[in-house]
Order: structure tokens, then C-alpha cells, then sequence
């Protein structure tokens, strides 16, 4: 995209210019990664159809000057270095939004693109329609899931009803997997004292990434971890050997102040969600314990498609910068060695990229397009017990230290929100899927026959939407398949005499004259079951 840059620029000045020659007030140019926005100062929305009116080439003599566009008496700021150039006369305008920098303005964004010829315009259009089909930012605005704003902040996501559903649906399942091993989930708060950090060693070799602040005379700390409060809860009581392994889970939200320009939709945000989980166990519990993660950790991975060779698991070693002896930094690492070769799984070793208390079993995957993903971690900790002092009462009598074991098997959920999304190209398996059945009535006749369909799939607790018939079949169908629901239930006159429906699945799978009950279960079954693929559509055509 460098290359159109200045190109797009240029665009973006002239498409200001037009609307201010119109009476509009556009404030400000910019270039965003894969296109050019206006910034016009509003009080009311711009559609897509007016904006298109303001995007053709201008001849209009202007000056730039000091980052700003200066015409008769009118200044507009460019946001960009790039220098402005080329002769734009074929303009796209791809999207139109608002957004407030401040309480009293309302900005129209207008994002488009322009090119010097139509074969230009028309190739790059064409590959922005590809790109939309992996790139989950594009996919998340398609579906409604998320969006980003300036107000609220860069990096902070705001999840919209659908992009909720596959949290909790996920949250649901790490749940169910943590209350397979023994966790118990607490809750704790998001700000801190500093001094808590101070005794993390968060402080020091994280404070870069932290957001500190001070309040009537202290100094507190918006969490990056969740590891010291879990710390908190274990001391807040004297601890048996009998107690350990004590497990405690929290799907806690943390931030990291990310430079803006490392800031990638949902794959590196400053605010978000880890399915985060502390392991507090004596020495000899901490073989098994790994062992369990490593398995439930590839089981997890394998429900979501990911399995074989597709999934890579790294050994990361001491870094440069870090805390703890040699001593404890070698115990840790023997451990987790013995686990992968007692489970004889292939590993690579990664020198240096531990964590900066501890050593730690890393799992990356290979998406549809081959590129590999850090998700899962699982790190031996020697060194936090030793600087919070924590303590368990031993059989003999004695104070020993336990042992942390730091997990996130998701590791963000929202990171893994946007690799599933790019993974399954916005196709989620039918359990995640916001919206799991869209009932498609053939005409107005049918429709309270398909109403009553809809009824009888929400009572089972289906996710399903009903689309009138307003538009053709062909055409709803599309819809339907662009934004990603399994299913689709299409009822015509016969299906309504004969209490059936015709079944339709990605991949152009279709069931003609199914008893809906028949449907309902083999997805009920399908969505239970968590399948990655779509077996109810495979049951009915049995």
C-alpha cells in the first residue's frame, strides 16, 4: 500500500476541498492502512451515497503549508508526512462513521480510496474484498462483533452484542475445562498500590508498560498481571500441604500500555482478557501438575481444529533480563523438560524468551494461511513465592515455600477471538456462531409457518434470526453465507404443509424435506458437543 500513499493523499484533499467548496466544514486529512478519511465537522450523518458526491477529481488551485491545506481562507490539517502527488480521478468511498474529540464536536469520518485509473481502482477493490475475507478486523465489522474508537482510546476494544456471545460461549468452555481440573475462579480488583508491584518486580522490569497514577498522597497501579492478587488471596490465610495443589482461575482483565504503532486490531491491544489461572503446589505435585496442562492445553487446542503438525510447542528459557538465582532458574527449567520428554512430544527450545520470573512451555498454531500464533503458555515460578514469602504448613510441621504455576490456555481471549476469526475466514463452528440457524420464508405466505420454526429453535435454545421476505431467496441466502451463519432454513409452501424445512450448510450442503425436530436435534447434538466442523447437516443426510 506505501505506493499509493501519497496518491491517497492527494484524494483525501481534494474530496475535502469539493465539500468545503459545498458548505460542508472538513477539518482534517489522514491515511489509514488501507485507505484515505475525511474528518468533516457535523452535527448530522453523511450517507455513503452523499459522500460519494464529493469524490471526483478538482482542479482547484490550493497550497500546502505547515501540515495544513490552506484554501480561500480555509485550513484543513493533514494528519500524515506523506507529500500529496499523482493525478486521483477514480474514487471508491468504502465506509462513513462519527466519532467526538470532544464533548461539543461530532466528526464525520468519511474512509475511501482513489486511483488514476479505473483498472486500478477495480484490482484494488477486488483484492480488498479478499483481504476482508481473513483479515478479522474487517470480518469483526462485517458480523458486528467489535469495534474500535477514537474517544474511548487506541487499543481499547468495544465488544457489540454478537461479539459477546463468542466470549462467553468461550469463557463457558474454559470454564467447564478449569472445573475439570480443580480450579476455583475468583475475582479481583483492576487498579492496585504500586508497592504490590514493587514486590512482583512488575515495577522494574514491566513499569514501561504499566499505567501509573497517583491519588491523594499514593501511588496505584492499573494491572498489567493478574499473578500478585492471586498472590494476595493465597496469603490471605495459613496454607496446609494438605490445601495444595491450590488452584484459583479468573478470566481477568488487564492492560498494557503497547505503542501505538505495535497496536493491531484484536491481536495486540492495550486492554484485554485473559483466561489467566495460579497454581500454588509443592515441588513434588509440580511434574503432574504440567503434565495435565500440557495435555488439557492440546485437547482444547484440538476442539478448535488445531492438532498435528499445525500446533508447535516452545521451550523458552531464562531471558537476559530477570529476576531469581541460577539455582532456581535451572529447577524450573529441568522441570518443564522432564514433562515434554516424559510425554514425548516434539518441542523447540527458545533461548532467552522466558518470562522474567520463570521459565515457560509455550504453544503456537498454524492458522488456514500458514501463519503461526503464540496462544498457550504455562510457566514455573520459584521466584514470586520466594518474594511474597508465601508459606505452607508441611506434614513434619514445617514452613516451606510452595511453587507457582502461571497458565492462560487461551492466553487473550481476545487474541484468540481474532485467530479464530481469521482461521475459520468469519465461518465460526456452529457453537461460537452468533447467530447458529437464519430462518428464510419463500414469500409472505409462509411466514407465520417460519415464525413458528424460529419459535420452536429458540425453545431449544438456538441462536436464530428470522429474515422476511422482502428481497429474492438468492440474494438473502448470500447474506446469510457472508455473514457466516451455519445454517439456513428455507420454508416454502410444501415444507409448511408437511412440517419441514429444507436444510442449507456452508460449502453448498443442502437437505431437502427434513422433519424440523429431526434438524434440531443433530444440532443440538452438534453445538453440545463443540464439533469444529458441521456434522448435523452430515446426520440428516443419512
Amino acid at each position: 500500500m506505501e505506493s499509493y500513499k501519497g496518491l491517497w493523499l492527494k484524494g483525501a484533499i481534494l474530496m475535502a476541498i469539493n465539500m468545503s467548496k459545498a458548505g460542508l466544514k472538513p477539518v482534517e486529512v489522514g491515511l489509514g492502512e488501507r485507505d484515505f478519511y475525511v474528518d468533516v465537522e457535523s452535527d448530522s450523518t453523511i450517507t455513503l451515497d452523499q459522500a460519494e458526491k464529493y469524490a471526483r477529481w478538482d482542479n482547484s488551485t490550493y497550497v500546502v503549508s505547515n501540515h495544513k491545506v490552506l484554501l480561500d481562507g480555509t485550513e484543513i490539517s493533514i494528519k500524515d508526512d506523506v507529500n500529496p502527488s499523482g493525478d486521483p480521478r477514480f474514487f471508491k468511498v468504502l465506509n462513513v462513521s462519527t466519532h467526538h474529540p470532544s464533548a461539543e464536536i461530532q466528526l464525520i469520518r468519511i474512509r475511501a480510496v482513489a486511483f488514476e485509473t479505473e483498472q486500478q481502482l477495480q484490482d484494488y477493490l477486488e483484492w480488498l474484498e479478499k483481504a476482508s475475507e481473513i483479515d478479522h478486523r474487517i470480518i469483526g465489522e462485517r458480523m458486528d462483533l467489535f469495534s474500535f474508537h477514537d474517544e474511548s482510546g487506541p487499543g481499547l476494544v468495544l465488544f457489540h452484542p454478537k461479539g459477546q456471545l463468542i466470549r462467553n460461549e468461550m469463557i463457558n468452555f474454559m470454564r467447564e475445562i478449569n472445573s475439570s481440573m480443580g480450579y476455583q475462579e475468583v475475582y479481583t480488583s483492576h487498579v492496585f498500590r504500586t508497592v504490590l508491584w514493587k514486590i512482583s518486580g512488575h515495577y522494574d522490569t514491566y513499569r514501561d508498560k504499566m499505567l501509573i497514577f497517583h491519588k491523594e498522597e499514593d501511588e496505584l497501579g492499573i494491572k498489567p498481571m493478574n499473578c500478585p492478587a492471586h498472590i494476595l488471596i493465597y496469603k490471605s490465610r495459613i496454607r496446609s500441604y494438605k490445601d495444595l495443589p491450590l488452584r484459583f482461575s479468573e478470566f481477568g482483565n488487564v492492560y498494557r500500555w503497547e505503542k501505538k504503532g505495535e497496536l493491531y486490531g484484536l491481536l495486540r491491544t492495550r486492554g484485554f482478557t485473559q483466561d489467566d489461572g495460579h497454581i500454588f503446589l509443592r515441588e513434588d505435585q509440580l511434574k503432574d501438575e504440567v503434565k495435565t496442562l500440557v495435555t488439557k492445553t492440546l485437547e482444547v487446542l484440538d476442539r478448535f481444529g488445531f492438532r498435528g503438525d499445525d500446533v508447535k510447542i516452545n521451550l523458552s528459557t531464562r531471558p537476559d533480563e530477570s529476576i531469581g538465582s541460577d539455582e532456581q532458574w535451572e529447577k524450573a527449567t529441568s522441570s518443564l523438560l522432564r514433562v515434554l520428554k516424559e510425554l514425548n512430544v516434539p518441542f523447540v527450545v527458545k533461548e532467552k524468551e522466558g518470562a522474567f520470573y520463570g521459565p515457560k512451555i509455550d504453544f503456537d498454531i498454524r492458522d488456514s494461511l500458514n501463519r503461526w500464533w503464540q496462544l498457550s503458555t504455562i510457566q514455573v515460578d520459584f521466584n514470586l513465592p520466594e518474594r511474597f514469602k508465601l508459606e505452607y504448613i508441611d506434614e513434619d510441621g514445617s514452613k516451606k515455600r510452595p511453587v507457582i504455576v502461571h497458565r492462560a490456555i487461551y492466553g487473550s481471549l481476545d487474541r484468540m477471538i481474532a485467530i479464530l476469526l481469521e482461521h475459520f475466514r468469519g465461518k465460526l463452528p456452529s457453537w461460537l456462531s452468533p447467530v447458529q440457524v437464519r430462518v428464510l420464508p419463500i414469500n409472505e405466505e409462509v411466514h407465520e409457518y417460519a415464525k413458528n420454526v424460529e419459535s420452536s429453535l429458540k425453545a431449544k435454545g438456538i441462536r436464530v434470526e428470522l429474515e422476511p421476505s422482502g428481497e429474492t431467496l438468492s440474494k438473502r441466502v448470500k447474506r446469510a453465507y457472508d455473514d457466516g451463519v451455519p445454517y439456513i432454513l428455507i420454508a416454502g409452501k410444501k415444507e409448511a404443509s408437511e412440517g419441514k424445512v429444507t436444510v442449507r450448510a456452508r460449502g453448498n450442503l443442502e437437505a431437502r424435506n427434513i422433519q424440523l425436530e429431526r434438524f434440531i436435534d443433530a444440532l443440538i447434538s452438534e453445538i453440545s458437543e463443540r464439533n469444529s466442523e458441521l456434522t448435523a447437516i452430515k446426520r440428516i443426510q443419512q
